[in-house]
């Protein structure tokens, strides 16, 4: 056979290859199991600022808090089987159990409910009837910089704070004016609180892949993290890198294993500059592919990955007029997608979502499976539904 005949037949399989990479993944399939309506009052918003799913045995909760509509705060525990047990935790901003501020929460059981003011860069322990019973500061003398630069503890919806038993990770983001000082390489990701002796520290980095690549602006850069208590790791997911980075209990690295670069390799883009000029920064923002999340399935042993696609060309341009403005009904939503792998972080598939239907920000793992937020107009209920993941 001539070289050349050989040479072309060689170049063809490879752009084949290529062209059908990201088809090489099973599509897995989700399978409805039951729908889950949480009623709201005429005080509580549908937007819900953290969502945590509680498992305390016999009892299953999906805890919540309302950061709009509420005057009182409170944290919700709505019963996900019978909604006759479901209750309220008040909780005081001011006078003797004031904590000020009510940004986030974790939950460990009915008597130990830890309370996030971001602000005041404070937890504060409180049990059922909303008396405090401790408080941690998470700013002091021991800050990462020899300058002001301080670290605020910034949990997003997707992005939980991390239960290590007798430690807690946080999430966190340089409170700093990036405008001004913009260097990543010396930022931290995270705050380990350990909850007996009250030290705390700043942990973990970022990945090469965003150092010195320009600048990505806040809603690129937050980490989310799971626990992984059967085999003692923490894994960090990055919004825009394809790497997951894998650490034992003491935060040492174990793993960075790559996962479905497919979806990623040449499809973000930083800029070249700091700035937040909306016509700029919001287009930049919405053209990025994302990681929501990151999870891990105890009771299947599986981790998933939520993953959102870049926004039609249609609306990046209404966000270059206003991030505000609320979209059409006929608008044209990312996809969106859950990856899907096992304990030793073997690719499995990919679950398409309906991305009419669904929201991706508050997925959760439930012992039934996979919860997941239908889109409803409705202001009087959230409604989620539970699936089983078919492999």
């Amino acid at each position: 056979m001539k070289k050349e005949p050989l040479l072309l037949l060689i170049l063809i399989s490879w752009i084949i290859g290529c062209t059908g990479s990201e088809e090489k993944y099973e599509i897995l399939e989700l399978v409805s199991k039951r729908i889950i309506e949480i009623p709201l009052d005429e005080y509580t918003s549908s937007t819900w600022g953290t969502l945590q799913y509680l498992n305390l045995g016999e009892d299953e909760y999906l805890v919540f808090h309302d950061q709009i509509k509420s005057r009182e705060k409170k944290i919700h525990f709505a019963h996900i089987n019978e909604k006759g047990r479901s209750f309220q935790v008040n909780v005081s901003l001011d006078g003797p159990n004031g904590v000020g501020h009510l940004d986030s929460f974790h939950v460990k059981n009915l008597d130990s409910i830890f309370v996030l003011n971001q602000y005041a860069y404070r937890l504060y322990l409180i049990d059922t009837s909303g008396t405090v019973r401790d408080m941690y500061p998470l700013i002091g003398d021991n800050l990462q910089e020899p300058s002001e630069i301080t670290y605020l503890p910034f949990p997003f919806p997707f992005s939980q704070i991390v239960d290590l038993g007798s430690k807690l990770f946080f999430p966190a983001r340089p409170d700093v004016n990036t405008l001004e000082n913009y260097r990543l390489e010396s930022y931290k990701t995270g705050i380990l609180l350990d909850l007996n002796t009250k030290k705390f520290s700043y942990k973990l980095g970022y990945p090469d892949s965003y150092i010195n690549s320009g600048f990505w602006g806040m809603p690129l850069e937050i980490s989310s993290s799971t626990v992984n208590f059967k085999d003692s790791l923490v894994v960090q997911s990055f919004s825009i890198e394809d790497r997951v980075m894998v650490y034992d209990f003491d935060l040492r690295p174990v793993d960075s294993p790559s996962l479905f670069r497919e979806y990623y390799d040449g499809k973000f883009h930083s800029l070249p500059e700091p700035t937040m000029e909306p016509d700029i920064f919001y287009p930049h923002i919405f053209s990025n592919p994302t990681n929501k999340a990151i999870l891990f399935d105890p009771y299947r042993d599986l981790y998933y990955r939520i993953f959102s696609g870049p926004y039609p060309e249609e609306i990046i341009e209404q966000r270059k007029k206003s991030n505000f403005r609320r979209l059409p009904d006929d608008n044209e939503y990312p996809d969106r997608k859950i990856m899907v792998f096992d304990r030793e972080f073997n690719e499995l598939g990919v679950i398409e979502l309906d991305k009419k239907k669904y929201w991706v920000d508050f997925i959760r793992v439930v012992k039934e499976g996979v919860l997941i937020r239908v889109q409803s107009e409705n202001e009087n209920k959230n409604i989620f539904e539970i699936f089983e993941v078919k492999l």
